[in-house]
């Protein structure tokens, strides 16, 4: 059968010029013109182009041929028709969002069963669903199998295998992209990489952008605003610090009056159930520091980084704000653990032929 795949290398201006468009693009209008005959939400073909003057001629659905200026109509999304094979059992990706059929764009389904141009699918998610669709009409979906970190957001499953290739754009690998990417798996993440020895390096990118605000701040301010190795957490007349909950034990192992004293055991229990829950197999690293409300606060040992959990496992800020726990972890620096153990297999990998590695985390 045949899908559509966008033509994502046309910038919103190189969509200005006819040069730019080849015969047999299929074009989707947002807008539309009426002056045209072109409805919102149809598609067209590209016939020709005359680069000279700038004109674009069409074929609509209805078969008739219409010529105009790419200049004077906005709105529009080029695609080119690829033949692709799909069977039952197939895992599919869809690549646009459409409201009317409950789909968002990169939704993951199944293939269960294909009649003629009718396809039967199941969605992935929480809820299951089954959904039928015409793939004469409806053609913007392709091979699920591999997604790129960006659509990746959200996902998880039991393995996962990236590629990394180092010699891409400088601003596509890096930490963001590494701690998204492997994150994903739930049970095992292998990492293939064309070098492993500047992998660390490039994965230790640091992509966050400074506001205005920080660039034009003088230096002196510049360096006294400059993140600390105690971070100012949140505070409360129910914070306590180590030395606090020393006291507050001692008071209450003295205080006949009292039966709610807890051993020490008891009170690291309280302290650690919180992130051992949370990061079951992430937790190495981390110490407890304080306590606030029922939030436990703890940092890493290596990277520094922060963490704060209560103990229904929920991430917070520093603020005492819910934050995402992909957020919070890519914050704390969470991601350098998995650069040092690249670093690490660094010297395992440099025998392998030709330099492909693939490194397991």
């Amino acid at each position: 059968m045949t899908v559509l795949t966008q033509r994502s290398e046309l910038t919103s201006a190189d969509r200005n010029w006819a040069a730019l468009y080849q015969p047999a693009d299929v074009l989707y209008y947002t807008r539309g013109s009426k002056e045209l005959g072109l409805e919102r939400g149809t598609y067209a073909t590209v016939v020709s182009t005359d680069p000279k003057a700038n004109q674009l001629t069409v074929e609509r659905e209805d078969r008739q041929q219409v010529t105009y200026d790419p200049k004077r109509l906005h709105g529009i999304a080029a695609y080119r028709e690829i033949a692709r094979d799909f069977a039952e059992g197939d895992r599919l990706q869809f690549t646009v969002s459409k409201p009317d059929m409950d789909i968002k764009n990169r939704d993951l389904a199944t293939v269960e069963r294909i009649d003629g141009t009718d396809m039967t699918v199941r969605m992935d998610g929480d809820k299951a669903r089954t959904l039928t669709f015409n793939t004469a009409e409806m053609r913007h979906f392709d091979h699920g199998y591999a997604v790129t970190s960006h659509s990746s957001q959200g996902l998880t499953t039991d393995r996962v295998l990236v590629n990394m290739d180092t010699t891409t754009h400088p601003e596509l690998i890096n930490t963001r992209f590494a701690y998204v990417s492997v994150s994903r798996a739930s049970e095992d993440a292998r990492i293939y990489t064309n070098n492993a020895t500047t992998l660390a390096e490039r994965l230790s990118t640091e992509i966050s952008k400074a506001s205005a605000v920080e660039v034009a701040r003088p230096n002196s301010e510049t360096q006294a605003h400059q993140p600390q190795s105690k971070e100012q957490t949140m505070t409360n007349t129910k914070e306590l610090t180590p030395e606090e909950q020393r006291r507050q034990f001692q008071q209450e192992a003295h205080d006949p009056a009292t039966d709610k004293a807890q051993s020490p055991s008891e009170i690291d229990q309280r302290h650690y159930t919180p992130i051992h829950s949370a990061l079951p197999n992430e937790a190495a690293g981390y110490e407890w520091k304080r306590e606030t409300g029922d939030i436990q606060s703890y940092q890493h040992n290596q990277t520094a980084g922060w963490l704060h959990i209560d103990p229904q496992g929920q991430f917070y800020d520093r603020h005492a704000q819910p934050i995402a726990k992909e957020h919070t972890l890519e914050h704390a620096g969470h991601l350098t653990l998995a650069v040092n153990e690249i670093s690490q297999a660094q010297s395992v990998a440099k025998g392998t032929i030709g330099n492909e590695q693939g490194l397991s985390l």
